[in-house]
């Protein structure tokens, strides 16, 4: 009971934090950084790293301010480029070219789905992690389908559903951190194995050297 009231209380305050940095970002510029420092929290609390939530959540969001702005933002004006030029390939393109745009258009969605979550975890260029993820997104389809799944249910509880009207404690306490958490469970244990078949790549090709 302790334990579970200790979680309730660490998702409530992940979420109120959250918020607050978003508008702290004045919300165009704090999203990206508050959901890159939730990740970050969550990925050490699920890993055993118990620092303190508010202090690691600030170090977080002022490290990676910018660098998260920039991710979000490249792939969020990819994807609403793409997802227009797929709504109009289907009213005024042949049915040959609306498949391969509706295709690329589901790939660059999935991917960007990683992104972030993969960028709090390893360190890379932008290149780098756009590879890693869309290597992942590609090689885990039944998870690309749970993440996307999530985003989903999250984008219709935000703007077509009645239930945050009538729970509105939903949004300031819960939904946030509960998904972010939810995320991290499952992708944290593919991050550990990639990483790991990195280090043990990297260790065999200093063998071979020597």
């Amino acid at each position: 009971m302790v334990k579970w009231m200790e979680w309730v209380a660490r998702a409530a305050g992940l979420n109120l934090l959250w918020i607050l940095f978003v508008l702290c970002g004045f919300g165009f510029f704090g999203v990206f950084p508050a959901t890159v420092a939730l990740l970050m929290v969550t990925r050490d609390i699920r890993i055993g790293h118990n620092k303190g939530i508010c202090t690691s959540f600030l170090a977080y969001y002022v490290e990676n301010f910018v660098k998260a702005n920039v991710y979000g933002y490249v792939m969020f004006v990819v994807n609403v480029a793409l997802i227009l030029l797929a709504m109009q390939s289907m009213s005024q393109f042949s049915l040959w070219l609306t498949v391969p745009i509706l295709v690329v258009t589901i790939l660059i969605f999935n991917l960007s789905l990683y992104l972030l979550p993969v960028f709090t975890y390893f360190k890379a260029t932008f290149f780098n992690h756009l590879k890693l993820a869309a290597i992942i997104s590609l090689s885990h389809p039944m998870v690309s389908f749970v993440l996307f799944s999530l985003v989903a249910l999250l984008f219709g509880l935000i703007f077509y559903s009645q239930v945050l009207i009538l729970f509105p404690v939903l949004f300031f306490f819960f939904m946030i951190s509960v998904s972010g958490y939810f995320a991290m469970v499952i992708l944290l244990p593919i991050f550990h194995k990639f990483k790991h078949a990195e280090e043990n790549l990297a260790s065999s090709s200093q063998v071979s050297k020597v």
